[in-house]
């Protein structure tokens, strides 16, 4: 993810996440932090007809043109993805979980501990 600035993928709160065809998958309802090095890592996106599903969305390898942010996951493989409450904080076990669905390695342990948090502006916005 190193192509596209932190300060940018958080703008995209709010937006729609596209697959790697180009396709919308939903709306990027927040943005989860790597909590060791507070680097994007996950997007919590809101899917289904009436965006009722909310699904993690990993974003390493996001990409960023002409304002839209992409993933280089289908669609199907999006919708299919494991549930996990959006509760704040992904744990390391949620994390593993996650990743081992989206065929990416991972490098944490897998307890209990919070792993990941949401991130939260401390201006308001």
């Amino acid at each position: 993810m190193a192509t596209i600035q932190k300060d940018r993928i958080l703008q995209f709160r709010g937006e729609n996440l596209h697959d790697r065809d180009g396709d919308k998958i939903g709306s990027i309802e927040e943005i989860y932090l790597d909590a060791e090095t507070s680097e994007p890592a996950w997007a919590l996106v809101n899917t289904g007809l009436f965006g009722t599903k909310r699904i993690f969305v990993p974003l390493r390898e996001a990409s960023e043109a002409d304002g839209t942010l992409t993933v280089p996951f289908d669609k199907g493989t999006v919708k299919d993805a494991p549930q996990v409450d959006a509760n704040g904080q992904l744990t390391k076990r949620e994390e593993a979980e996650l990743y081992r669905y989206y065929g990416i390695d991972y490098a944490g342990e897998a307890d209990s501990g919070a792993r990941l948090r949401r991130w939260e502006s401390t201006t308001g916005t």
